[in-house]
């Protein structure tokens, strides 16, 4: 369900301190280097992004949505919340390679990603060659893509896409549920899924080749 323009939503986004533009590529770096570093591409509401924030404060996390209401919404969310370890980049997922380092990344989270279900759409699907080859670059090797599906199609292909690129798939789970210990935590809608009888897909998988062995860039 795509989410109505909010004005103040998008303005809010020029206040806030924890958000950086494409230009701040210094403090994004330092961000980074400071503590080890989760990325979420598109985070929804910020309750996922929140929750794991609040249990892993070892770790910094940094979340990239391109529309700039959903964005205003979640940053509001993690500011109301005093949340000091996660910043946000409100722009195109696909500029960040130019401002993050090789292998820098500790993990990537894609939780229930817009499946653009139509085959002409398949570019913009967030498990695409295209998005993959960028993961492959940030990731540090033998470190993990955490992925969640409610669309079972979608799930499908990009399981394919994780072997096609040479992943190694950790858990690869039909009738996903969050447990406590698990390095996870649910989304606004996730249990609102479960609860309507939507089996949840969910995969991790592991970086074991850098992208050069797996095909050309």
């Amino acid at each position: 369900m795509r989410t109505k323009y909010k004005q103040w939503a998008v303005d809010y986004l020029k206040e806030s301190k924890n958000i950086f533009t494409l230009e701040d590529k210094e403090k994004i770096v330092s961000f980074i280097n400071e503590k080890p570093t989760y990325i979420e591409i598109g985070p929804g509401k910020g309750q996922f992004i929140i929750e794991m924030a609040r249990k892993h404060p070892e770790f910094n996390f940094l979340i990239v949505e391109i529309n700039h209401t959903v964005a205003g919404i979640a940053l509001k969310k993690i500011d109301d919340l005093e949340i000091t370890n996660v910043k946000m980049i409100a722009d195109d997922f696909f500029k960040i390679k130019e401002i993050i380092e090789k292998e820098s990344i500790e993990g990537i989270f894609l939780n229930f990603s817009d499946p653009w279900g139509k085959k002409r759409h398949e570019k913009r699907r967030l498990t695409y060659d295209d998005f993959i080859k960028v993961y492959l670059y940030i990731l540090k090797m033998s470190h993990n893509i955490y992925y969640k599906s409610d669309n079972y199609d979608f799930y499908l292909y990009s399981k394919s896409k994780f072997i096609e690129f040479g992943f190694e798939l950790l858990i690869d789970d039909n009738n996903y549920f969050v447990k406590e210990n698990d390095f996870d935590a649910e989304t606004e809608f996730e249990r609102r899924y479960i609860d309507s009888g939507i089996k949840i897909n969910r995969i991790i998988a592991k970086k074991v080749r850098n992208l050069n062995e797996n095909s050309e860039e």
